[in-house]
């Protein structure tokens, strides 16, 4: 009798996800995930207090090109690699199946963290926003379980819903920033522009490569685009042009807002205000320019920029439970794809219940959504980030250079993966450096230190699951070949 417990699980075609995105909608879903309007609001005052000032946007401009330097390999590999596994699969590619399922399992948990993150911290800033406005007082906790089951419900159905959702929502927020920089050109003049941001003596001012770490930040969730391959309309073309897309969209974007930014507030008087400001710098900027109900307008807007970061981020890890699953790598039920909406619908209920019962304990151990929980996971999440773009990098590097030399040009298989690669280890080897000062508050050390340790346990625990089936059960180990 066949042995079912080392036999590879299925993966018929008829258990595919299906859907016909188009380029345009796997932007709008990845960009989202990017939250521009939270990034502007949020990020923006960070890069300008904390890293090199008025050099803002030169930090998002460099920021773009490490990202386009680490998306031309990452593309190009993407024709080597024809499942929807995304990191999982393209690590593996070139360091093996363990280091592949070690970074699968962290690369969920790191997305895992930052969902869990904002939706504390959705729940705290909606219930401000209903005490300060109407004078109602509902609990953050509540209205987070709220956003958790709005999300879990979205991403049961198909996914065109969730496209067209996160397509409004970014419509508006992208929209409200860029009516704000040309109400500030025009106000001001385009010689409120000034080149000095762009310069070497502001580069190096301050702390450039916080400024630089910070704007990497903006731009997680960009290289998703390969995880809705299934879904995607003729993904050998539609996926490498949505990610440039991204890429250039959300750097283009950051470089022209963050400059109108420094404009807005003027070259001598930005760095004070961010740093006296840092929470509401943005909001005071488009009262300024634009009123107090405009300022009312980006307040309700940043909410929906959080809801729909919370929901692409959501889909993201769905997917890769999704796919963990048809590996037998995680349990065969949670990859089901439902009947009527062609959806990972099992998992999109797995990653709902992970998040409730994440609040809760997190709610049980009297923890702040603001300063703990939304610190401490979107820090958590944001290492593990970049410790995944590294070691993809790093697989690209082998996979051309040492298992498949002569393929392709030099650009994509060594150049650009060099310079993404020395880009991104730089910028975490400042965020490991700075991570007391960037978690803040009561005992940062400790839980810095908590927080590397976390990161490094997921992907310990990926690690040893891998050695377990190659030993254990060998056949479902070799099946994970064909994730690659």
């Amino acid at each position: 009798m066949k042995n079912v417990a080392t036999s590879p699980p299925p993966a018929s075609p008829s258990s595919n996800l299906q859907g016909n995105l188009g380029v345009m909608s796997i932007v709008m879903m990845v960009v989202a995930a990017a939250a521009p309007l939270t990034v502007m609001a949020a990020n923006s005052p960070l890069i300008i207090a904390m890293g090199n000032g008025i050099a803002a946007p030169l930090d998002a401009a460099i920021a773009t090109l490490i990202m386009y330097l680490f998306t031309a390999g990452f593309i190009f590999m993407s024709r080597y690699v024809t499942n929807a596994g995304a990191f999982y699969a393209y690590i593996q590619k070139g360091l093996g199946r363990q280091v592949g399922l070690a970074s699968a399992t962290m690369a969920t948990a790191s997305y895992s963290f930052i969902v869990i993150a904002l939706e504390a911290y959705i729940g705290y800033t909606v219930s401000e926003l209903l005490h300060n406005a109407l004078g109602v007082s509902i609990p953050w906790w509540i209205l987070s379980i709220i956003v958790v089951m709005v999300v879990g419900f979205l991403g049961y159905r198909h996914i065109e819903m969730s496209s067209r959702f996160l397509g409004i929502a970014l419509v508006l927020e992208v929209g409200v920033v860029l009516l704000a920089d040309l109400v500030i050109v025009v106000t001001k003049g385009v010689s409120s522009l000034s080149t000095e941001p762009f310069t070497v003596h502001a580069a190096l001012s301050g702390s450039p490569g916080l400024g630089i770490m910070f704007a990497i930040y903006c731009f997680i969730g960009f290289e998703s685009t390969v995880i809705f391959r299934e879904e995607a309309r003729n993904p050998d073309v539609t996926i490498p042009r949505a990610t440039y897309t991204a890429v250039f969209g959300v750097g283009i974007f950051y470089v022209i807002s963050m400059w109108c930014e420094v404009a807005g507030f003027g070259v001598s008087s930005v760095v004070p205000m961010a740093n006296e400001h840092t929470g509401d710098m943005y909001l005071l900027l488009i009262r300024s320019y634009m009123g107090r109900a405009s300022e009312d307008i980006v307040n309700v807007l940043l909410i929906t920029s959080l809801f729909a970061c919370i929901l692409a981020l959501h889909n993201v890890v769905v997917r890769y439970q999704y796919i963990m699953s048809r590996y037998g790598v995680l349990p065969a039920g949670i990859s089901s794809v439902h009947t009527d909406h062609s959806s990972p619908h099992v998992s999109s209920f797995v990653q709902s219940c992970t998040s409730f019962v994440g609040l809760l304990i997190l709610l049980i151990l009297g923890l702040d959504p603001v300063t703990q929980i939304y610190a401490w996971g979107a820090t958590a999440g944001t290492l593990g980030y970049m410790a995944i773009l590294s070691l993809t990098c790093i697989s690209v590097l082998v996979f051309f250079n040492v298992r498949n030399k002569g393929l392709g040009s030099v650009w994509h298989t060594l150049i650009a993966p060099v310079g993404g690669l020395v880009g991104l280890l730089a910028c975490l080897w400042i965020a490991i450096a700075n991570l007391p000062a960037l978690i803040g508050g009561d005992n940062a050390g400790v839980a810095a230190w908590g927080i590397g340790f976390l990161v490094i346990v997921t992907f310990a625990c990926g690690y040893v699951l891998a050695s377990h089936m190659k030993s254990r059960y060998p056949l479902r180990f070799e099946a994970l070949r064909e994730l690659a």
